[in-house]
């Protein structure tokens, strides 16, 4: 009687550190994912939106006010959108250089209902640039 032989295996072998590799892989592309939705934020200049969102978002809008500090020591000011509809803004940061000079500001946060105010995590301004062309009167 003669001996069979299994037949050689074609293809694919996957050994467990294979599979191991593939998992830290998906989990890797997982995360990835997930930090970046996170780190977008979507930009708006309505105020009516930035209350509405449930995430933080980019608000972008003129000095409606010189701004104060309130009594917890955190830096006020109210925001206007295109609209003129005001926001109160809260900053835990000090007040920005040359504030009082801003043509436009974006603050970054999130509204509070309790505190009826946008809280800002950052506030971006910008001034007029010193190489724009000046008019002469």
């Amino acid at each position: 009687m003669a001996s069979i032989t299994p037949p050689a295996r074609r293809g694919l072998t996957i050994k467990p550190l294979h599979i191991a590799g593939l998992g830290i892989i998906l989990i890797a592309v997982i995360y990835g994912t997930f930090g970046l939705q996170s780190g977008f934020r979507s930009y708006t200049t309505s105020v009516d939106e930035a209350v509405a969102a449930t995430r933080s978002v980019q608000l972008a809008g003129f000095l409606g006010s010189t701004g104060e500090y309130d009594d917890r020591g955190r830096f006020t000011f109210l925001l206007q959108d295109e609209d003129g509809k005001l926001i109160k803004v809260i900053s835990n940061e000090t007040r920005p250089p040359n504030f009082e000079q801003a043509i436009s500001i974006v603050a970054i946060g999130r509204y509070d209902a309790t505190e009826q105010a946008f809280m800002a995590d950052d506030l971006l301004v910008k001034c007029p640039s010193k190489y724009q062309e000046q008019l002469n009167g």
